[in-house]
């Protein structure tokens, strides 16, 4: 039975190191079931509080981190996922009506009451639900909460909620008491809110016997962050629900035909740790960041376009160009050796006006897909030219990286990983290891040159540019110390880095990392008011232990 009253889940994590079912979650190593039970007991113990002794059910979700494979996701290239120990939690209760009651542990997140039939108002249960939730109604909603931070969080349960319901139309509005909590750091580029989506998903579902599956749950958890405001795409999900304990996922997405046929695990080398480093630098997404943000996605998806066109204008046939859809196709192999490849790149513009895009190349949607990532701008800061080489040689060579990752670790070679996690992060790099600007040569004579001598695709940094300073000290710091590699994860602009280093070598780059993170010089490139105390920039660093995916935790 795994319905049981607060008090007796509290008696059953007493000793976690006992609990089959936490062991099989949570892996055999004893710190990490130690702190995993306190998360649990806190939430525990705040919803009894909150609550009262009632029968709960208790879900969780772990965050996600990704070693090869940035800025790839939403145009199919490949992935290397792993889960990341710190999860959210919800414990949670049916009410027996369609109000629902959302309270966090964190008190900087207010506690949201929302009835469900109300919340319903507007979306048509009919339709897709893209297209029901696109009404200025529901919006507003959404607007009104976002508009707070305190009550920002609540737009994702209370999505889940809605988006459990649309799946089933004949379905009555079930809601819950919930108690959430979480220790992953916010806005680490850890996937966070996917995290508590996909708790609250399963918690709605769970409670109101509704079934569904991996795949169902990866594409309801992208229609809750589109229904709150991000438009994303589905690895963060499919990395959090299919996780396995000192397992890397290793998968290429695409929404299009989205399946999971092709993913395999490798097991991650004993011989080495991966550290997950705070920056504690934060994502605004506002102004010139939002700017420079926007301009790489956008860039991104008209440069397959664009390519697209000139292998058309190279004599490829129009059956062969169209399977050229996805990243994980577009390989040096594919493009006819890695020498034709650069032949091709030179005919990619380096930069194009919009104008020039349109009139050359007529991409379907253009005005709209601008309007998407840059109309929230001023007017006056909206781009009139985008890059298009750097992002799309960027795109093939760290999806080629992503491809080669896991058999370089199967094979050993630990250095080449580390190297081709390096390299990646160079494709994102904006500041150098002298404190001067970093940028990439790309031009029509450098490609000419790479044509000539076959230059390994996965060596070339390309230039999407999603790093920051700060980011880059910490990368250049874990380097210098003795790390075999180490770069950002997530979107970039802010987060977290990943470092990967032999055992013997974590200590020192422990240390290293620690100290950096206190430093006046550090502070003031991360937008810090004052350095980190040493306390607080030793916790910054953690090794990675990868859980079991989300799912609800049944007691033994």
């Amino acid at each position: 039975m795994s319905s049981k009253t607060v008090s007796q889940w509290l008696s059953l994590l007493e000793c976690p190191e006992k609990s089959r079912s936490l062991c099989d979650t949570y892996g055999t190593n004893k710190e990490v079931l130690q702190k995993r039970a306190v998360l649990l007991q806190r939430t525990l113990t705040a919803f009894k509080e909150r609550f009262g002794d009632d029968i709960v059910n208790v879900f969780r979700a772990p965050g996600r981190i990704n070693l090869r494979g940035m800025h790839v996701d939403t145009h199919g290239g490949f992935l290397n996922l792993m889960t990341h120990q710190r999860e959210v939690v919800v414990v949670a209760a049916p009410t027996g009506t369609p109000i629902s009651i959302a309270a966090n542990v964190d008190d900087s997140f207010s506690e949201v009451v929302f009835d469900l039939s109300k919340e319903q108002q507007g979306i048509n249960r009919e339709k897709d639900w893209r297209e029901a939730i696109a009404v200025p109604e529901v919006a507003d909603r959404v607007q009104g909460r976002r508009a707070h931070e305190e009550t920002a969080w609540s737009s994702y349960c209370i999505g889940a909620a809605l988006r459990v319901f649309h799946a089933d139309p004949k379905s009555s509005p079930q809601g819950l008491k919930m108690m959430v909590n979480s220790d992953l750091p916010r806005g680490a580029a850890l996937s966070s809110s996917a995290a508590l989506i996909i708790a609250s998903l399963l918690a709605y579902a769970r409670c109101s016997n509704i079934e569904s599956n991996i795949p169902q749950l990866i594409h309801a958890a992208q229609d809750v962050e589109w229904y709150a405001g991000a438009r994303v795409g589905m690895s963060d999900q499919t990395a959090i629900l299919l996780g396995r304990p000192d397992q890397l996922l290793h998968i290429a997405v695409f929404a299009r035909d989205f399946s999971l046929d092709g993913a395999r695990y490798t097991t991650f080398p004993e011989a080495l740790d991966l550290l997950v480093v705070n920056s504690h630098t934060r994502r605004t997404l506002s102004g010139a960041e939002r700017l420079e943000y926007s301009r790489n996605r956008f860039a991104y998806s008209m440069a397959l376009i664009v390519l697209r066109a000139e292998l058309k204008h190279f004599g490829w046939t129009s059956k062969t160009v169209m399977k050229m859809d996805r990243l994980s196709r577009i390989t040096p192999d594919t493009l006819g050796g890695v020498s034709n490849l650069y032949q091709i790149l030179q005919r990619i513009p380096e930069m194009l006006s919009i104008k020039e895009l349109q009139e050359r190349y007529h991409p379907p949607n253009l005005t709209s897909e601008y309007t998407r990532y840059f109309g929230e701008l001023d007017t006056k800061i909206q781009p009139t030219h985008i890059p298009l080489r750097g992002p799309l040689l960027f795109g093939i060579a760290e999806s080629e990286r992503a491809r080669l990752f896991p058999k370089v670790l199967e094979e050993g070679d630990y250095e080449r990983a580390g190297q081709l996690m390096s390299v990646g992060h160079d494709g994102d790099r904006v500041h150098s290891p002298d404190g001067t600007p970093f940028s990439t040569n790309i031009s029509d004579a450098m490609m000419a040159v790479l044509s000539r001598k076959k230059a390994a695709v996965i060596l070339q940094p390309g230039a999407y540019g999603a790093s920051s300073p700060a980011l880059d000290i910490l990368v250049d710091t874990a380097l210098e110390a003795g790390a075999l590699g180490a770069s950002l994860t997530g979107a970039g602009i802010a987060g977290a880095i990943l470092v990967l280093c032999r055992k013997e070598n974590t200590t020192a780059i422990h240390q290293a990392l620690a100290q950096i993170l206190q430093q006046e010089s550090y502070a003031r490139h991360a937008n810090l008011s004052v350095p980190l105390d040493a306390e607080t920039a030793a916790q910054s660093i953690v090794i990675n232990q990868s859980t079991s995916g989300a799912g609800e935790l049944i007691p033994d």
